[in-house]
């Protein structure tokens, strides 16, 4: 018989380890994506008033408070310390004793490792599902992108990104222009 931990009863605005728990006695770790992180003014049960960094989810999962070490945890994953850069992506969260206050609780905390993709890889710019293109498949334009732009994209919108890009640069002759041609063949390839 599944049971309810006391804390779900008070139904905090926060995603907390209590979320986690399976009405067994054990946790379930879960797998978000990060919709964005911003400063915001949370209210402790005790009715205290703090700014904290919150991260929000692209599911249907309540937001979560993201303390220092889950920030690193982020930073190292993602390898790059910028929020905006971390929207788009999934994480894998669980919880972990840790000593905190005096005493040995339960904390969420981010996985030291990305989660197995299982089901399809959304653009972080436009949110639809990211599909092959070329001769790459959905996973591969999503990390070809991701090392690219620092972020999951479809095809569509890492061509929009490259025409801003682009039409923010400096008029620059045109291939060819220079009257020199560098390395590859007439057709333009390097091969």
């Amino acid at each position: 018989m599944s049971k309810t931990h006391w804390k779900k009863l008070h139904n905090p605005d926060y995603l907390g380890a209590y979320s986690l728990d399976d009405g067994n006695g054990k946790y379930t770790d879960i797998v978000a994506t990060i919709a964005y992180v911003k400063v915001e003014t949370v209210i402790g049960p005790d009715g205290k008033k703090e700014e904290c960094t919150v991260m929000h989810f692209r599911e249907n999962i309540k937001p979560m408070v993201v303390n220092a070490t889950n920030s690193k945890t982020l930073e190292k994953l993602f390898k790059t310390p910028y929020i905006e850069d971390w929207a788009g992506r999934k994480i894998q969260i669980g919880v972990e004793s840790v000593k905190a206050f005096g005493d040995v609780v339960d904390a969420l905390r981010v996985r030291k490792f990305l989660p197995r993709e299982e089901g399809p890889v959304v653009c972080a710019d436009c949110a639809q599902n990211i599909t092959a293109a070329g001769n790459m498949s959905a996973v591969q334009v999503a990390a070809f992108a991701r090392k690219r732009f620092g972020t999951d994209l479809c095809a569509d919108c890492m061509k929009v990104r490259d025409a801003a890009k682009k039409a923010a640069e400096p008029d620059k002759p045109a291939d060819g222009e220079s009257g020199e041609m560098e390395g590859g063949d007439a057709n333009g390839s390097d091969e």
